[in-house]
């Protein structure tokens, strides 16, 4: 009989591996000129010299940080307050892309341009899942 406990314990192992593989590949992306969520929301704030050096330095950050949940799960928390910096760095960074894509930009709820609001809860609601699974798993 499965435990209340130990069925916690799978679901963060999960989400540690899924976010983890996300973030890396993100960061990846990130490096390759392209990007996620997070990266294109830098792009539409800055341009220029400053838009690629912020966004080489999140994806440095997020390969780090999807890394280190990765290897967490192998050889536990060796990297103490290092891993918990990146982390929270890479929470204020997917904050800060959710308001500024999903609420403030140009497809964002305040500034009219979603034409399909299901559509724009949907994308909203999955940025939030994400950013709860990064919250649970850091």
């Amino acid at each position: 009989m499965r435990t209340e406990k130990s069925g916690w314990t799978a679901a963060l192992l999960i989400l540690q591996i899924a976010v983890g593989a996300m973030l890396a590949v993100g960061g990846i992306w990130a490096l390759q000129g392209g990007g996620d969520f997070a990266a294109r929301a830098i792009k539409g704030l800055v341009s220029g010299n400053v838009e690629n050096i912020l966004v080489i330095v999140f994806g440095v950050i997020e390969l780090l940080v999807g890394v280190f949940m990765i290897l967490k799960i192998v050889i536990g928390d060796r990297f103490g307050s290092f891993g918990t910096v990146l982390a929270l760095i890479a929470i204020v960074v997917w904050i800060v892309a959710i308001v500024l894509s999903d609420i403030l930009g140009a497809s964002g709820i305040l500034n009219g341009g979603s034409k399909n609001f299901l559509e724009w809860l949907y994308t909203f609601a999955q940025h939030l899942i994400i950013l709860g699974a990064i919250l649970a798993v850091r």
